[in-house]
């Protein structure tokens, strides 16, 4: 044994001299990816020094950064594209060490530097994003209109800023289509919780034939109208479609009213009459429903209806934000309090006097949520590396995925936490349980995606509709919207009604999620079209089914997280929060 080590110490040195000739940066991990030896240039590259420490894995600089562990290069804090190799070496049977080599290239390639160039003259944002989806290029004009420093955003994937998805994000649905959007009307939230209205196009950025990215031109809609005047704002609205789901928001901070949520259900009927009578006080509110059921919705339908609606809505997802920049985004922080840390208020303060939504807090950690509670008791923020008391009134209307008897009991949720958030207590029933709305949402959504695809489709044919009378919806709303706006892209334009053939095969029990021609089965087969018996526990049956899921994965993929993780579907902290929840790791 200690003729191994000195083999691996001899070796660390070795490549440590080898590559400090060549001013590339050098780390070294071991088995469990926590750092063991790095060289000067490394440091530089990462603009780190010796009095940080080390003890650290290199996991926790890669989520700092957005760097996906499987990516052949990224962009530093200088836009820098930062090549990188990985060696690994045995030495007998146990020690393992993981050779992480760091080469900064600079901006050689012509088609970056020519979009830089056009970035540095314009007073429009501009953001631009590579074949991965992470932000290369992203202009100051555009950090006024989301309320960020560009240094806050370089290198990280355009949904860890934007809270948007694979199909409403311009920039991300431009890298699949390939075809430009020009001069639409969007709103939308970052995850900082700033509403942003503007206009915007996107054009593919192309290279030798091959697409390589896609950049976005913004302009921020109330100075259009400025600088238009008012003699000109009706033309200018005629000429610029507008994709926000619901156009008629009250407020700047708002998209939706309760005059958006579409039933005829008596039990979701209820909840709105509850959730109108609540928005009238400053009671907390927790907002119970499945993934889909439009929780969000009905926090800002509160917001909007209550008499905060011209204060600050922020909205922040507990379960896409590592814990380590959770407790900085909602307490604030100070200088100094950390290596990089500005004087910066929570959104406890930003939200002063307004409302702040708290989405899945039943996956905040225990630490926050005592936290949390002291905020609610004495109505006072302490920011990050500070002992000053702020003051602040924002509301809490806070959300939870599961049911939250069974959350307390796995220890996930304190119970008094939870009474303390639940003094409204408003549940919104899933999909399978007012199917009475399905023809209803069918006929608005199609309506909705008729004008936005500019199509003239009726409805859905007898065999279709019969099809969503008896499926469980465990997308819910969200699920249904989804699919409507699939067919839509796939029915022929001599066509009116959708059918069969214009759904995806999933729902017919036909095929497996996430599967596709060429893709290896490498996924468990999970028959979403199987009736559930209502009188089911259905958070128990998906709770237990995604364990089920999360457990293969791994199998398959050798307990690798970033695969696994890429294979679901979802980001690296998603499934840490999930192996912890499940208590699989």
């Amino acid at each position: 044994m200690a003729e191994i080590d000195k083999k691996v110490n001899d070796t660390m040195q070795e490549f440590i001299d080898f590559i400090d000739l060549r001013y590339k940066g050098l780390v070294i991990t071991d088995q469990f990816k926590k750092i063991v030896k790095v060289n000067d240039r490394f440091l530089e590259i990462f603009h780190l020094n010796t009095s940080d420490g080390l003890e650290f894995h290199l996991e926790e600089l890669f989520l700092k950064y957005g760097i996906d562990e499987d990516s052949e290069y990224f962009y530093d804090l200088d836009k820098n594209q930062v090549n990188v190799r990985l060696k690994t070496m045995t030495f007998g049977e146990e020690t393992v060490l993981n050779i992480w080599i760091f080469e900064v290239v600079g901006m050689k390639n012509a088609r970056i530097s020519l979009l830089e160039t056009i970035v540095q003259f314009s007073k429009d944002g501009i953001h631009a994003v590579n074949q991965d989806g992470k932000i290369i290029i992203y202009n100051e004009a555009q950090g006024k209109i989301d309320h960020y420093e560009p240094s806050e955003v370089i290198g990280r994937h355009a949904m860890d800023i934007y809270a948007l998805d694979y199909e409403s994000s311009l920039l991300l649905r431009v890298l699949k289509t390939q075809k430009p959007i020009e001069n639409v009307r969007q709103g939308y939230y970052t995850k900082a919780g700033t509403f942003v209205d503007c206009v915007t196009s996107v054009i593919p950025l192309f290279y030798h034939g091959k697409i390589f990215g896609s950049a976005a031109i913004v302009r921020d809609y109330n100075g259009i109208l400025q600088t238009l005047g008012k003699e000109k704002e009706q033309v200018n609205s005629e000429k610029i479609k507008s994709i926000t789901t619901q156009p008629n928001y009250e407020s700047k901070q708002t998209r939706y009213t309760f005059d958006s949520i579409i039933t005829v259900n008596p039990e979701l009927a209820k909840s709105i009459q509850s959730a109108k009578q609540a928005a009238q006080t400053d009671s907390n509110i927790l907002i119970i429903g499945e993934t889909g059921t439009g929780k969000e919705m009905f926090a800002q339908s509160i917001h909007a209806y209550s008499p905060r609606r011209n204060k600050p809505f922020l909205v922040i997802n507990c379960a896409a934000i590592p814990e380590s920049l959770l407790e900085g985004l909602l307490f604030g922080t100070t200088k100094g309090s950390f290596t990089g840390a500005t004087d910066k208020p929570g959104l406890f303060e930003e939200a002063d006097g307004g409302t702040i939504f708290l989405d899945e807090i039943n996956s905040m950690s225990l630490f926050l949520q005592s936290k949390l509670l002291r905020v609610l008791e004495e109505r006072t923020v302490t920011r990050l590396g500070s002992n000053k008391m702020i003051h602040v009134s924002a509301r809490i209307i806070s959300s939870c995925n599961e049911n939250p008897a069974q959350a307390i009991q796995d220890n996930n949720f304190r119970s008094d936490l939870f009474y303390r958030l639940a003094v409204v207590y408003i549940v919104i029933p899933s999909l399978r349980m007012r199917l009475d709305d399905v023809s209803l949402l069918t006929k608005y959504f199609i309506e909705m995606y008729n004008k936005q695809f500019d199509k003239k489709i009726i409805g859905v044919d007898s065999e279709v509709s019969q099809l969503f009378e008896n499926y469980s919806w465990p997308g819910n709303v969200r699920q249904l919207r989804h699919l409507l706006e699939s067919a839509m892209n796939v029915i022929d334009p001599d066509e009116t009604y959708i059918g069969i053939r214009h759904l995806p095969k999933y729902i017919l029990g036909e095929d497996k999620i996430g599967n596709y021609e060429g893709q290896p089965e490498q996924h468990r087969e999970i028959r979403t079209s199987v009736s559930i018996d209502k009188g089911q526990n259905i958070f128990e049956e998906l709770k237990e089914k995604e364990k089920e899921f999360i457990i293969e994965s791994l199998t398959k993929n050798g307990g690798n997280i970033a695969k696994t993780a890429k294979q679901m579907g979802m980001s690296r902290q998603k499934l840490y929060y999930k192996l912890k929840k499940y208590n699989l790791k």
